[in-house]
């Protein structure tokens, strides 16, 4: 690989340590990482936060790691490249990520990872990324430099600071550090508790939290699109997964149309799936209520059963991932595999096409009760 390569590979570093959370030692205890909303700028319209060490704790992420690593053993080698490049194991040393911004654009974004990271392996590989500098800010070095994402992503400046070793605060411009690198420090506000949507008690267990009072007008969720303020949680605790959902709408009707789709999809599950009992009793769970323009979304299911449906459908989509995989190797044919047929006995010519085709019937015409 050229020297150009290895240097783009290293201005990515910092952001790979805020990134990486797919994988993750569910047997390990770590240091606690809930939502410190004192962390968290009084001026912000939205919070994401990652809990992993949450996440760690859960029964249903410990049964699910277990299962991907034993579906995709590659993936522990992947990681060990990751941990590399980091600085860090995200499996272990990770223990959480809160977002949040001043607009509703995530590019300006403020990121704080708690992490047990390699402070002195990752000051070396940020230096030399592109364009790099430092700056001096009180007690605190700012490193910047030029971010070059992968295809279709973000590219652009970038800075980043420890605030201790193992608190990294990243963004787009020195100012915005700055004022997260203050807050940190305890000399300016956190979020006040007058904020009703951004405020509030977590639940316990809560792996993910997101909370805004601002919705980017360019989202592609059509859900949000005529949304003004929400939030979610998602976890597990006592047995049982949990999501939690309240969305403020622009009006009574966008509303009413939440509560529809929600009613939809719990109605579509229930015809696909509803001979099997574990489908049908988290389905069951699912409660929706509408108050004007409030939308809440409750759901709760034992962890077993939720297990299930989880590890049947992981082991449905492997089944047709080598499905699709034997299509391949066969020549690619919408029917290969079907049938007993073992491939085509020429390109284009498909065995099983002329008894689906309709053979001599389909020349004739078409009669009323035919659609």
């Amino acid at each position: 690989m050229s020297n150009m390569g290895c240097v783009g590979r290293t201005s990515r570093v910092w952001m790979v340590v805020a990134s990486v959370v797919a994988f993750v030692d569910w047997g390990r205890e770590g240091v606690a990482g809930p939502l410190d909303l004192g962390c968290v700028a009084a001026d912000s319209k939205w919070i994401m936060h990652l809990d992993m060490d949450a996440a760690r704790e859960s029964t249903v992420m410990q049964r699910a790691y277990a299962m991907a690593v034993k579906m995709h053993p590659h993936s522990e080698h992947v990681m060990a490249m990751v941990s590399g490049m980091t600085g860090m194991d995200p499996r272990k040393d990770l223990h959480g990520i809160t977002a949040y911004g001043m607009d509703a654009d995530k590019r300006n974004a403020v990121m704080i990872v708690h992490a047990d990271a390699r402070r002195d392996f990752l000051t070396k590989m940020v230096e030399k990324a592109t364009d790099h500098k430092k700056s001096q800010y009180g007690d605190y070095v700012l490193h910047s430099w030029t971010h070059k994402g992968w295809q279709r992503g973000w590219s652009g400046p970038a800075v980043g600071a420890f605030f201790k070793d193992d608190v990294i605060v990243l963004g787009r411009t020195e100012t915005i550090v700055k004022a997260a690198i203050d807050l940190l420090a305890g000399s300016a506000k956190g979020i006040p508790g007058t904020s009703a949507m951004l405020s509030g008690r977590t639940r316990p267990g809560s792996i993910l939290i997101a909370r805004a009072v601002a919705v980017d007008p360019n989202t592609r969720c059509p859900v949000l699109k005529p949304c003004s303020a929400f939030r979610v949680a998602f976890g597990e605790d006592k047995g049982a997964l949990f999501y939690r959902g309240q969305l403020e709408m622009q009006n009574n009707e966008a509303a009413a149309d939440v509560e529809s789709v929600v009613r939809g999809f719990v109605a579509l599950a229930s015809l696909k799936y509803g001979n099997e009992e574990a489908v049908k009793r988290i389905m069951k769970e699912i409660t929706v209520d509408t108050d004007k323009s409030v939308c809440t979304i409750r759901w709760d299911a034992s962890t077993d059963d939720a297990w299930s449906v989880m590890e049947q459908a992981a082991k449905t989509w492997e089944h047709k991932r080598q499905q699709r995989a034997i299509k391949g190797m066969l020549g690619q044919c919408q029917h290969c595999d079907q049938g007993g047929c073992k491939g085509c006995p020429e390109p284009g010519k498909c065995p099983l096409e002329a008894g689906q085709s309709g053979g001599g019937a389909a020349e004739r015409p078409l009669t009323e009760d035919e659609f």
